[in-house]
């Protein structure tokens, strides 16, 4: 069961994967009280994470959720579907554009390539909101098991 998610996936077979398979969407949905607390566990004073009149004073819409928990989630996206045994070589992301509190998250992601010698794979990977709104386009790689 992917937590994240609260589907039922499987951890990626090396031996059938191929370029071009996607990887099962994750969804995330952002409230007010988490993005409060993970200014808290973060050390974040920065108020337009969780004062909404501050954040529209400084031209924003509404609060908005943080680039690096929305990196955290791009990451927990990436080792969900790797699964337990594979490890995370790396991943990069660019913050587009700001995810709002309420808004549903959803993150996606191709295979790009798979080296069956070394079980190395490649990852592109992205957060959009529901509507299609690219908030951050990324890359990932993995070092699935090779026995």
């Amino acid at each position: 069961m992917n937590p994240a998610s609260g589907t039922a996936t499987a951890v990626p077979d090396l031996a059938t994967l191929e370029a071009g398979q996607e990887l099962p969407t994750m969804h995330k949905f952002p409230d007010e009280a988490q993005l409060f607390l993970y200014s808290a566990a973060s050390h974040n004073p920065h108020r337009i994470h969780y004062d909404r009149e501050y954040a529209r004073f400084e031209g924003h819409d509404d609060i908005i959720v943080h680039g690096p928990l929305q990196g955290a989630w791009l990451t927990q996206f990436v080792t969900d579907w790797a699964g337990p045994a594979a490890r995370l070589l790396g991943v990069t992301w660019q913050n587009r554009a700001s995810g709002l509190p309420g808004e549903e998250l959803v993150f996606s992601g191709t295979v790009t390539s798979v080296d069956p010698e070394t079980g190395i794979v490649e990852l592109e990977i992205a957060e959009h909101t529901s509507d299609g709104r690219l908030l951050m386009p990324a890359t990932a790689r993995v070092r699935l098991p090779t026995a």
